[in-house]
């Protein structure tokens, strides 16, 4: 007997030969979609910084070099991210510490 194929998102029935649902547009195939390839991991990247690692592990179009280029890059960021962070953080300690002692020293 023949089984028809529901999308896994909306559960209406697609052809066994469509990539993306006719309905809900979202892809069939996991690992897939226009967030796991690289263009699509790029852009993540650039708003999600370090957390868009997990997009590149799960992608099944880009190659495996590719993905541990990807993670050493992503986690370049992260540190540089922290690095960043911790430098405006010092800096705010100071100018909080500037204001409490009531301004700038006088020379």
């Amino acid at each position: 007997m023949n089984e028809v194929k529901t999308c896994p998102h909306c559960h209406n029935a697609v052809d066994e030969k469509d990539n993306y649902c006719r309905f809900c547009g979202r892809s069939l195939k996991p690992g897939r979609g226009f967030f796991y390839s690289h263009s699509g991991i790029i852009l993540a990247a650039l708003v999600l910084g370090p957390f868009a690692l997990p997009l590149v592990w799960l992608s099944k179009i880009i190659s495996t070099p590719a993905k541990w280029i990807y993670t050493l890059l992503l986690l370049l960021l992260g540190v540089y991210l922290a690095v960043a962070l911790y430098h405006i953080f010092l800096l705010m300690q100071d100018a909080t510490q500037l204001l409490l002692n009531g301004g700038l020293p006088t020379l």
